[in-house]
């Protein structure tokens, strides 16, 4: 099933939505697409707040737009980094070719 793509107006007030809430955390305005996991989350999170509050629903796939939005990387990839960093630190890091 595929996920029909954000309007591209939303977009253009999630992203004033997120930099709001940038603000409003202390984590400034500027390199929200370089923030870490955790500040990235507490973005999201605040965004959507601000959002419901401003009646502006969240379609679907909200998060990757955002991301899109602000130029960060692809949210699924960014999943799969954060995972590899988890294993990476239990030392459970294996090769490609082990999964051959």
């Amino acid at each position: 099933m595929t996920v029909p793509p954000a309007p591209l107006d939303w977009a253009a007030t999630a992203t004033k939505a997120a930099a709001q809430a940038a603000v409003e955390l202390g984590l400034g305005s500027a390199a929200l697409a370089g923030l870490d996991a955790q500040a990235w989350g507490r973005i999201r999170g605040r965004t959507a707040e601000i959002l419901a509050v401003q009646g502006s629903p969240l379609p679907p796939d909200w998060e990757r737009t955002l991301a899109r939005a602000l130029g960060r990387a692809d949210a699924d990839a960014l999943a799969r980094d954060e995972a590899d960093t988890v294993l990476a630190e239990k030392g459970e890091v294996f090769a490609p070719e082990d999964d051959a």
